[in-house]
């Protein structure tokens, strides 16, 4: 059994094989801190809504959400019928539903892959020889009929082996294909897939067959040994299991593409729910829409949805990108972050985390907010930060993305920072282009003015306590509280003498 991590990745992974536009970096998630996200977002009621809501969380383009607000309306605005369909969505909610997407995905070996016209016969032959030896009492026909019935019995546990792996999936995969009916009653249910009935009744010859396992598993369970005993009798004699097996699988085989629909179909009626739910849970939020005339980014009294009270924030941008500075804890980098998550949530969900939120349509986004060292491939913190960049550069040169960044170049000197990262933003700020730039280094904004607009987060040092407002504000921050706030820790005064004598004789930005 994988784990639960695992399992709602299953159908991600699958799908991150063949298609790769907009997928997300592992970089650029654990920069957002994806994991944490989706626990934050999701409200789906079963284990393929959890899967197909983990793996739309993966790619930054639009999910189809947004086409489908006037059901999320109806969700929102009848509890009761949402309810309903929820229940309906957790008859799904099991560890074995999470295997649905391997038996629709993967290409699976049977474990007897004759044709059926073998099996027929082998069905026949314990039959054909008993009656034999009835007819002609020859004992000739004794070793015949032992030998037919050992070679059923040895397809017929060879198979159950088998089995064992699909004994609780397939019965899932059953499920979903008889409450996906169900669903049709609903008249969303056309909205989300107008094919969804076609689809589902080119799918009821498999669905029969899918039930044999489901009443398998049901008999092995529920009645007495006595009647299991005698079913397993006639399910050797006759192959029933083998020939049933054979029959469903591939049948399967050649139904995936429609299997799939019913799982999109599925995943997507969750998904709406989940949506419906969140809002109602969150303290505002907005739905994205286009930048007006002569913006190219807007966003107001926007929070993150992972930190608890986040003092929100707004920001108009017209043409220019975003250099912020200030020290640590002073909201930096959770604005930014704040930034990359609503962009993302306002695609996939059609929800911000703001009460305003506008964006140049088509724009997609990168991010560095949190980059490392490589032990395992001996690139250093600077090797690594010069590749990432490297490569937002080259995406850069197509114009309209949104660029994330966290401290550029912290594994090198200062002057050599402070040069490379202005020619990097100074490059980057071009076609277009938006940059949201964090910095200690708060000689870049004066070097990069005529690109970017410069804001900073600060904080009060009073009554010897450190505290913070976590608000953007306008302009370069004019405080350094680096070396009071080391004092207000306790440093020994000899430290805090020289350090300060140090910075008021060689403190010198440059022009």
């Amino acid at each position: 059994m994988r784990t639960a991590v695992s399992d709602k990745a299953l159908y991600f992974h699958y799908c991150s094989e063949t298609d790769r536009e907009g997928l997300l970096s592992d970089k650029i998630w654990n920069d957002l801190n994806g994991e944490a996200l989706f626990a934050r977002v999701d409200r789906t009621a079963s284990a393929i809504g959890r899967q197909f809501l983990y793996k739309l969380l993966h790619y930054d383009r639009l999910s189809g959400v947004e086409c489908l607000e006037k059901v999320i309306e109806e969700f929102s605005g009848d509890k009761a019928m949402r309810k309903e369909v929820q229940q309906t969505l957790q008859k799904l909610d099991t560890p074995d539903a999470y295997r649905i997407i391997s038996l629709i995905t993967e290409a699976h070996v049977l474990p007897v892959s004759w044709p059926i016209g073998w099996l027929y016969i082998l069905q026949l032959l314990p039959f054909l020889f008993l009656g034999l030896l009835y007819v002609t009492s020859s004992v000739w026909f004794v070793p015949l009929l032992v030998l037919s019935v050992v070679g059923n019995l040895w397809l017929h546990y060879r198979n159950k082996s088998w089995m064992q792996t699909y004994s609780f999936s397939i019965p899932c995969l059953w499920r979903l294909l008889k409450l996906s009916g169900r669903l049709l009653r609903y008249p969303f249910a056309q909205t989300v897939d107008g094919n969804i009935a076609d689809t589902l009744k080119t799918l009821r010859p498999l669905q029969k067959k899918l039930a044999v396992f489901r009443f398998s598993v049901r008999l092995e369970s529920d009645m007495a040994i006595l009647a299991w005993f005698v079913i397993e009798i006639l399910n050797i004699l006759l192959l029933r299991e083998v020939i049933s097996v054979a029959k469903a699988f591939r049948l399967l085989r050649g139904k995936r593409q429609e299997l799939h629909t019913v799982f999109c179909f599925w995943g997507m009626v969750d998904i709406l729910c989940s949506v419906a739910k969140l809002r109602e849970e969150l303290p505002y939020h907005t739905r994205p829409t286009d930048c007006r005339e002569g913006e190219s980014f807007h966003v107001g009294r926007l929070y993150h949805p992972l930190v608890e009270d986040c003092v929100p924030n707004s920001l108009t941008l017209c043409g220019q990108s975003v250099l912020i500075t200030g020290s640590n804890m002073s909201g930096k980098t959770t604005f930014i972050r704040s930034v990359g998550v609503s962009v993302l949530c306002g695609k996939v969900l059609n929800t911000c985390f703001a009460e305003t939120f506008r964006l140049l349509r088509g724009t997609t986004f990168s991010s560095a907010i949190h980059v490392e060292d490589d032990l395992l491939e001996g690139r250093s913190l600077f090797l690594q930060e010069v590749q990432v960049m490297k490569n937002m550069l080259e995406k850069g040169e197509a114009g309209h993305r949104l660029f994330l960044l966290d401290e550029l170049f912290k594994g090198t000197n200062t002057i050599e920072r402070i040069a490379i990262a202005k020619a990097v933003l100074s490059a980057l700020a071009r076609h277009g282009n938006i940059v949201f730039a964090s910095t200690h280094d708060i000689e870049l904004a004066s070097l990069l003015a005529d690109q970017y607009s410069l804001y900073h987060f600060c904080e009060n040092v009073s009554d010897n306590k450190l505290q913070f407002d976590y608000l953007l504000k306008p302009g370069p921050v004019t405080e350094r509280n680096a070396i009071r706030i080391i004092e207000l820790y306790g440093y020994p005064s000899e430290v805090i003498e020289e350090a300060h004598h140090y910075a008021d004789s060689h403190y010198h930005p440059l022009k």
